[in-house]
């Protein structure tokens, strides 16, 4: 059941496969260990695949590259799969989802899209990453909504 004066919190962890993640998710799982109201943690990783080509010989390059890219990313995937898992005995109150997310051109734009037809009531993003090159694209400013932490 709904209160009035409950609150509901959204959290987004961006992540790679970096030690720079590493610490984006522990910070995060500590958090939300804090946290007296409810919350929805939600773990993403984007794979940024290359856009199609209408040129032949490149759109099969194109297809073989987002093969080895899958490839790479489905390995990633799996090791951060190996780092959450300790947290089940760290933080086993917090719960948490995986999001394997694809799209096509760079990881900022990606995420930027997916947040704004998946995650609009987004309270929090924390972004843990080296790959400035696609983050800086990101041109949204989501305010930290936290009033305190109990």
């Amino acid at each position: 059941m709904y209160k009035e004066n409950e609150k509901n919190y959204n959290i987004l962890v961006a992540v790679e496969e970096t030690s720079i993640s590493n610490n984006a998710i522990e910070y995060a799982f500590d958090l939300c260990s804090r946290l007296k109201d409810s919350y929805s943690l939600s773990i993403i990783y984007v794979i940024a695949l290359n856009p199609e080509t209408n040129v032949p010989f490149l759109h099969n390059l194109d297809k073989a590259n987002n093969l080895d890219i899958l490839l790479d990313a489905k390995e990633a995937v799996n090791k951060i799969r190996e780092y959450l898992k300790k947290f089940d005995n760290t933080y086993p109150n917090v719960q948490y989802d995986l999001i394997e997310h694809k799209g096509y051109g760079v990881v900022g734009k990606i995420l930027t899209e997916y947040i704004s037809q998946n995650q609009l009531d987004l309270n929090l993003l924390i972004v843990g990453s080296r790959n400035l090159d696609g983050l800086q694209k990101v041109r949204f400013v989501l305010f930290f909504k936290f009033n305190y932490i109990k």
